[in-house]
C-alpha cells in the first residue's frame, strides 16, 4: 500500500526550530529549488498570501527559536552543522561581545548551510570569522574589516571540502546579496555584512 504524501502544513504544526529539524528545512529548499528555481520569490502567489498583515500573530518568545549568546559554549551550534567554536576558531578570545554580533553571525551561517546543502551537504571549512581588534591587528587586518563585527557588520571566509573554491564563489555571487570578496585564488570565499547591507564585490 502506498505511502501518503507529506504535507507541509503537517511539517509545520510539529516545528519547534530543532537542529535536525532546520537541517530537513535546508535539504528540503534545496531540493524544491532544484525542480522550481523561482519557487521561493516574493512575486509568487503563497507569499502574497502568507505575507498579509493581520493573517498570522506575531511570535511569542517561547515560540521562536533559541539564539545562541557570546557566552554561550563553543559546542552550542549557531546552525544545524556550525558550531560557535567553528566561528572562533576554538579561541576564547575570539568570542563574540554582544548578541548583534551573535545575530549577524548567526544570518551568514544560515547562508553558509544553504550554499552546503546545493553542494551535497559536504562539509564547511571556516578559517576566518570573529577578529576582535588586537587580533585583527595582529594579522594586518583592515581597520575597517568586517571581521570586527562593529555594528550591522560581520564576515566569515569559508570553503566547502572537495568543492572548487571557483565554484562557490561564482554560487555565492549569484545568491548573495551584500558583500563578497573573491578570495578563491587564496582558497576561500569571503562572505560579509556592511553598515547599510551594500551590494559590494572585490578582488584579494
Amino acid at each position: 500500500m502506498a505511502k501518503l504524501p507529506i504535507k507541509l502544513v503537517d511539517l509545520f504544526r510539529y516545528y519547534k526550530a530543532l537542529p535536525h529539524q532546520m537541517a530537513a528545512i535546508v535539504e528540503l529548499e534545496a531540493a524544491l529549488l532544484k525542480v522550481a528555481p523561482d519557487a521561493f520569490n516574493r512575486e509568487q502567489p503563497w507569499f502574497k498570501t502568507w505575507s498579509q498583515s493581520g493573517k498570522q500573530p506575531e511570535p511569542t518568545q517561547q515560540q521562536q527559536a533559541p539564539r545562541f549568546m557570546p557566552s554561550s559554549p563553543f559546542s552550542s551550534r549557531v546552525t544545524p552543522h556550525i558550531t560557535y567554536g567553528e566561528l572562533c576558531l576554538g579561541e576564547e578570545r575570539r568570542r563574540f561581545a554582544n548578541q548583534g554580533q551573535c545575530d549577524i553571525a548567526t544570518e551568514l551561517c544560515t547562508f553558509i548551510e544553504k550554499a552546503r546543502a546545493h553542494f551535497d551537504g559536504k562539509p564547511v571549512i571556516i578559517t576566518s570569522a570573529h577578529r576582535p581588534e588586537a587580533i585583527n591587528r595582529l594579522v594586518g587586518g583592515s581597520s575597517n574589516s568586517e571581521h570586527l563585527y562593529k555594528s550591522g557588520c560581520g564576515a566569515i571566509d569559508w570553503s566547502i571540502k572537495d568543492v572548487s573554491v571557483t565554484a562557490l564563489q561564482d554560487w555565492c555571487d549569484k545568491n548573495w546579496p551584500y558583500s563578497l570578496g573573491y578570495g578563491a585564488p587564496k582558497g576561500f570565499v569571503h562572505l560579509g555584512i556592511r553598515a547599510g547591507r551594500p551590494r559590494v564585490r572585490w578582488d584579494y
